[in-house]
C-alpha cells in the first residue's frame, strides 16, 4: 500500500464529486468532513445524457454505448483547475479519462472505480484509488503499484463499501479522503 499522508490545508478546497450508477453519493455538502470545503456534484447519469436512467440500464449506456464519452465531453467542459475530483465507482472512471483528455484538476480521488484495471499509464497530476479487497473486478497490486500516487485496499469489504463508508462520520474512508485531500498543500 503506497501511503504515507501528512495532514495541513488552510485555504479551502474545492471538491467536484461524480456518482456512480445509482446516483451515489445523492446529497454532496455532507458528504466529507474535511473542513472549509466548497462541493459541486455531478450526477453521471446526467453527464452521460441519460438522466432518466440508473443502475444496469445506466451501466449498460455508459460501457456499451457512447454514454462514458458523453459524460468525458460534459466534465471537459468544466473549469477543474482548483478541483479535486472524487468519482465513485463508474464516475471515477469518467473522471480519470476525462484528465487524461485535458481535463484540468489539482488532484483525483477514485472510489471502486474498477474499470480502471483496463488503463496503463498514470495521469500527471496526484492521484488516490480505494478498493473493497472483497471486489472481483479491483485492479492487481501491480497496477496499484504503477499508476496510482496513493492507492488503499480495505480488508473485507465488497464493491459498494463506500455507500456506506462515505456517508459514515469518521470512517476509515472518510478518513483517509480527508488525509489526501489535506495532504495536496504540504
Amino acid at each position: 500500500m503506497k501511503i504515507g499522508l501528512t495532514m495541513c490545508r488552510s485555504r479551502t478546497q474545492r471538491l467536484l464529486v461524480v456518482s456512480d450508477i445509482h446516483g451515489f453519493p445523492g446529497t454532496f455538502a455532507e458528504l466529507f468532513d474535511v473542513g472549509c470545503l466548497e462541493h459541486r456534484g455531478l450526477q453521471l447519469a446526467g453527464l452521460s445524457g441519460r438522466p432518466d436512467l440508473s443502475g444496469d440500464s445506466l451501466h449498460d449506456h455508459l460501457f456499451s454505448k457512447d454514454g462514458v464519452q458523453q459524460a468525458v465531453r460534459e466534465l471537459l467542459e468544466i473549469d477543474g483547475r482548483t478541483c479535486v475530483g472524487i468519482g465513485f465507482s463508474a464516475g471515477g472512471t469518467a473522471l480519470w479519462t476525462a484528465v487524461k483528455q485535458g481535463l484540468e484538476l489539482e488532484a483525483l480521488i477514485c472510489v471502486s472505480s474498477t474499470r480502471l484495471r483496463f488503463e496503463t499509464s498514470p495521469l500527471n497530476i496526484p492521484t488516490m484509488v480505494f478498493w473493497g479487497e472483497a471486489d472481483p473486478y479491483r485492479p492487481s497490486e501491480s497496477w496499484n503499484d504503477t499508476l496510482p500516487v496513493y492507492w488503499k485496499t480495505y480488508p473485507g469489504k465488497p464493491h459498494d463499501f463506500y455507500r456506506i463508508d462515505a456517508a459514515t462520520p469518521n470512517s476509515p474512508l472518510r478518513t483517509d479522503i480527508a488525509a489526501f485531500i489535506q495532504s495536496l498543500s504540504v
